[in-house]
């Protein structure tokens, strides 16, 4: 059930939303009627009502069951921007799909096909800027300090203190966070969720000795409907791949597919990399190639070009393109770069820093080797080391490689000074393959480009 005021706010969004279709579509058929209607008169407000409001009800009634399927006006504490542009596009589209059906079963057009296209245009622009105002509204609040959701984390594991840091550094997810303390009893975690006034309970799995315990808390929160998380102790395990499937009324574990072992989204990942490929080769590339080419030749001897072995999609070795931005001492493929390597030339350093020695890399997209975004390749050498180290590593060959991911805009790029360096790493794109969608590809390349501008500093 939701909570009064957020339930208050939904229903005055629904009637906000509700008032200005009305209003552009009566708009609207005025100026069908004015501009592109064979009779020779403009009806009155009260005669267009008459004449069209069985499509209007048809028309409200399908805008709420979109809305419903497209869970526009479903109330989440983190909402992502990509997935708020996400429903939006969704809603319009469907919206747009039913306008036009309703104007073709009628005998004349209820709406123009050019002012279909406006009016579905005017409703998205209404929508993006309707949600975008909501939602820096909602991030402000929660900066300071504003209608937080106090949360209870009961006990430690591994990723316990990972969601501490990530909601205490991320304030505009609008969480406060309280701490069970250790070796606390029953009675002084009921008398916390009480004084702090907990509305969601997070338990570390695995984290908690006493089980009986943690029944007791459990049996708490559900008859006073405080909703209650498991943290997981790894996030290595098969558990993340699992979703429920019922077989009449017994539940069964089932592998979840990712979503780009789909054909269509295969395709739409395909179709969007070749597409951003060649505009990047007719706009950029064709100028700056050269630029670069002959400033590698002047810097320093050797190839323009570096070519180093990287496994690809399915475990595939592939040739990946680069800039050289070394000097060639035989070690280039087989050590990894370090901070103030030597073997850095001086116009290799700028361009690592500006991250164009990976401009060529758009030549291995167009081959099929690679995709725009994607987990970086690394050595085949690390490849080797740390699939045997790291459970989940070969997971990232279910994609193709990337130019860029969502390891690098999230910081972890740089050198790898140990274990943890390459597990965060792997773990943030294992994330990007069962979570991808082509939203998300674009939120990383506008961010990529972002870091390029201002200045990377983890780039070495």
């Amino acid at each position: 059930m939701l909570p009064k005021k957020i339930h208050e706010q939904k229903i005055f969004l629904i009637i906000f939303d509700y008032i200005f279709i009305s209003i552009l579509f009566y708009f609207f058929l005025k100026l069908q009627y004015s501009f592109f209607s064979n009779e020779k008169f403009t009806p009155t407000f009260s005669q267009l009502i008459d004449a069209h409001y069985k499509a209007y009800f048809l028309i409200i009634i399908s805008w709420y069951v979109i809305a419903d399927y497209v869970k526009i006006y479903k109330e989440k504490r983190i909402v992502y921007f990509r997935e708020l542009v996400k429903k939006i596009i969704y809603q319009s589209i469907g919206f747009y799909i039913i306008i036009t059906t309703i104007s073709g079963l009628k005998e004349t057009d209820l709406l123009s096909t050019k002012l279909s296209l406006i009016f579905i245009i005017l409703i998205f622009l209404y929508l993006f800027i309707t949600r975008l105002f909501i939602f820096y509204l909602k991030r402000y609040k929660y900066n300071k300090g504003i209608d937080l959701k106090n949360i209870l984390i009961i006990g430690e594991n591994n990723n316990s203190n990972k969601l501490k840091s990530i909601l205490n550094h991320r304030k505009h997810f609008g969480y406060k966070v309280f701490e069970d303390q250790k070796n606390s009893t029953i009675e002084t975690v009921i008398n916390s969720i009480i004084n702090n006034k907990i509305k969601e309970v997070f338990i570390s799995q695995s984290g908690v000795e006493n089980k009986f315990y943690e029944v007791e808390i459990l049996n708490y929160c559900e008859r006073n409907h405080i909703k209650v998380n498991y943290i997981p102790y790894s996030l290595d395990n098969y558990l993340m791949s699992l979703e429920v499937e019922y077989i009449d009324t017994l539940p069964v574990f089932k592998m979840k597919k990712y979503r780009l072992e789909k054909v269509n989204n295969q395709i739409i990942k395909s179709i969007f990399d070749i597409s951003f490929s060649v505009l990047v080769f007719i706009f950029l590339l064709s100028w700056i190639f050269p630029i670069i080419a002959l400033l590698i030749k002047i810097d320093s001897k050797g190839n323009i070009f570096f070519k180093q072995e990287r496994k690809g999609l399915n475990g595939k070795v592939f040739s990946c393109y680069k800039f050289r931005t070394m000097k060639n001492d035989g070690t280039n493929s087989i050590k990894s770069t370090t901070l103030n390597d030597m073997r850095i030339t001086k116009i290799g350093k700028f361009l690592r820093k500006t991250s164009l020695d990976e401009l060529p890399q758009f030549i291995n997209v167009l081959k099929g080797e690679m995709s725009i975004v994607g987990p970086r390749p690394h050595m085949v050498y690390q490849d080797n080391h740390y699939s045997e180290i790291i459970e989940t590593y070969n997971l990232r060959y279910y994609v193709k490689p990337g130019i860029t991911g969502l390891s690098q805009i999230k910081g972890f790029r740089g050198a790898i000074d140990c274990d943890k360096d390459m597990e965060d790493r792997v773990r943030i794109d294992i994330f990007y393959v069962r979570n991808w969608s082509l939203l998300l590809d674009i939120q990383i390349i506008y961010q990529t480009i972002e870091l390029v501008i201002k200045g990377d500093e983890n780039a070495i």
